[in-house]
């Protein structure tokens, strides 16, 4: 049975009811607004207090009312779709309340309220139907809420259980990982399970199942090359969809691997080993270049001081003749007198 006649069937039987409607919060301060709130701002216009409750409920009622669309409004709603409406609703007429709104204004702002709820309503029900029927292949499963008998209800959009092939390439010692995981999963309602397979000779081999929709071969090597397949499960243990990886595993030339510290026993260190893949070590001439350039410093400050050293020797020397010449100048003028 298509959507449209679910809707159609539902307005027949139960008639309109407003996705609103179907929430206790929204029903609550409708009521409140309604009763006391109009009774005690309108207790002199009897006329008007009347219109406007009759207008507050029409258009409540009203939002199931709007054209069906797969692309707009199927008659449906999921719950946090309706909580956001919800919310809506309930700040609109907190603010209502809240001011001193009286006779024509009071009915200005009401009437201003209800549209934007209408906008609000239709804005957040085209985002709402994005998600129905969405997935690309498989059986996705809904919990909606009928907004016409405020009823949960679980409905199924079948597509193609088989979603194709993914080829996969990794290098030899990284990880192998198979991600099952596809853009609708996780709007499938209930509790998913996914299990995976090794295909060998056309035939299934389960390697495990698991809540996630990954699974990690760490380090692969050559025979981990091959096909593999994950099927999803729903809650109900009815498969959803299967997806198929085939995968090659190519070499890693050139390509450095790093290995963790050494862990330590009561035997002494653990020797790891040398990986083909890893470099042979390459010297370290760190410390070389300290001691160079710690010993080129000394060796140039040493020079700088033998070159002071001479120099200050020398003028002492030139002082020193100096000193001489001149007192045999002296003795030579004595003499001559």
């Amino acid at each position: 049975m298509s959507w449209l006649a679910i809707w159609l069937s539902a307005v027949i039987i139960t008639g309109s009811q407003g996705c609103l409607k179907c929430s206790p919060e929204a029903i609550r301060i409708l009521d409140e607004v309604k009763g006391p709130y109009l009774d005690s701002k309108l207790r002199g216009d009897p006329t008007l207090r009347e219109k406007l409750q009759n207008l507050l409920q029409s258009n409540v009622e009203g939002l199931s009312q709007q054209p069906i669309g797969k692309s707009s409004y199927m008659g449906v709603i999921d719950e946090i779709t309706l909580q956001e409406l919800t919310g809506h609703f309930k700040r609109s007429m907190n603010r209502i309340m809240e001011n001193q709104f009286d006779g024509g204004q009071l009915f200005n702002e009401i009437t201003w309220s209800l549209q934007d709820l209408l906008v609000a309503f239709q804005k957040l029900l085209k985002a709402f139907q994005k998600v129905y029927c969405n997935n690309e292949c498989g059986n996705m499963d809904y919990m909606f809420l009928n907004c016409f008998t405020c009823k949960t209800q679980i409905y199924s959009c079948s597509k193609n259980i088989y979603c194709g092939e993914r080829k996969l390439k990794v290098e030899m010692d990284e990880d192998l990982i198979l991600d099952c995981a596809m853009r609708w999963h996780r709007y499938n309602h209930g509790a998913k399970k996914y299990a995976f397979y090794r295909i060998v000779k056309g035939k299934e081999q389960e390697m495990t199942t698991t809540m996630d929709s990954f699974l990690v071969k760490k380090e692969a090597n050559a025979n981990d090359a091959g096909k593999y397949r994950c099927k999803l499960f729903s809650a109900n243990g009815y498969l959803s969809s299967m997806l198929d990886f085939q995968v090659t595993v190519v070499s890693s030339v050139g390509k450095t691997t790093w290995f963790p510290r050494p862990q330590t026993t009561p035997e002494g260190p653990i020797a790891l080993g040398i990986s083909s893949r890893a470099p042979l070590p390459q010297p370290d001439w760190t410390v070389w270049i300290v001691i160079g350039s710690t010993g080129g410093l000394l060796f140039i400050i040493v020079a700088a001081f033998l070159c002071y050293y001479r120099h200050q020797n020398e003028k002492e020397e030139k002082e020193e003749e100096s000193g001489e010449d001149e007192q045999e100048d002296e003795e030579e003028s004595e003499s001559s007198d």
